[in-house]
């Protein structure tokens, strides 16, 4: 994924050009399923003596590898944005300038697990601001990339959503299946995170891969396209 503005890949690329994606999803399949492992054993008591392996494979702490996995992802998308950014002129280097925005605000929301604190102090409030806070950001990607005519807009912001999907509706599940619970187990706790965690991993790759694919050429970068209409 060379940091410059390469030319558009085709939907079916050769390996030479997306090992890297297979890479990342490999590493996310041996991941999350050693992170569950360790989660599970340590929650049974069976790892004493193993605390700094349980902080490294928690599934959801702060610093732990999963966490970082995608929070890298989401920092990638940022970079991405921000050279397209540099490289760009007209209206289509504000969308993109959007889109490095919403990577940074992922990737140090994931860092710091906002998104984890504010859910356990208030899940309703937490729900309703991820809805609106998405629909907002999304709304506003869409508009401006049919009236600037970019390219890009309609794939990107369809990732987008599917993160939004993700996050949220994954969050809404888990609550629905605890809520259904006279008692929440180990187990039970175990797999919402490892679901929640995972689900959003992929669908941070997938808007990673997205981006990467939607890179305008070097003749579209220094082109202003007309608004529609």
């Amino acid at each position: 994924m060379p940091p410059r503005l390469a030319p558009r890949l085709s939907p079916w690329p050769r390996l030479r050009d997306a090992w890297w994606v297979l890479a990342l999803a490999a590493l996310a399949i041996a991941l999350y399923p050693i992170a569950l492992v360790v989660a599970v054993r340590c929650g049974l008591g069976r790892c004493a003596g193993a605390g700094g392996w349980e902080r490294l494979f928690a599934l959801d702490a702060v610093g732990s590898l999963p966490r970082l996995y995608t929070t890298g992802l989401f920092a990638a998308v940022a970079v991405l944005g921000a050279v397209v950014v540099r490289r760009t002129v007209g209206r289509p280097r504000t969308w993109w300038a959007g889109v490095a925005v919403i990577g940074v605000l992922l990737a140090v929301a994931k860092l710091l697990s906002a998104h984890s604190t504010a859910k356990s102090a208030s899940p309703a409030a937490t729900l309703l601001v991820g809805v609106v806070g998405t629909v907002l950001a999304l709304g506003a990607l869409t508009v401006a990339g049919r009236r600037w005519g970019i390219a890009a807009a309609r794939p990107v912001v369809l990732a987008m959503a599917l993160y939004a999907v993700a996050a949220l509706g994954l969050d809404v599940v888990s609550v629905l299946l605890v809520a259904a619970q006279d008692r929440v187990g180990l187990l039970s706790h175990v797999a919402v995170t490892f679901a929640e965690e995972l689900g959003e991993a992929l669908a941070a790759l997938f808007l990673l891969v997205t981006v990467r694919w939607q890179l305008p050429t070097a003749d579209e970068a220094l082109s202003t396209p007309r608004s529609p209409g």
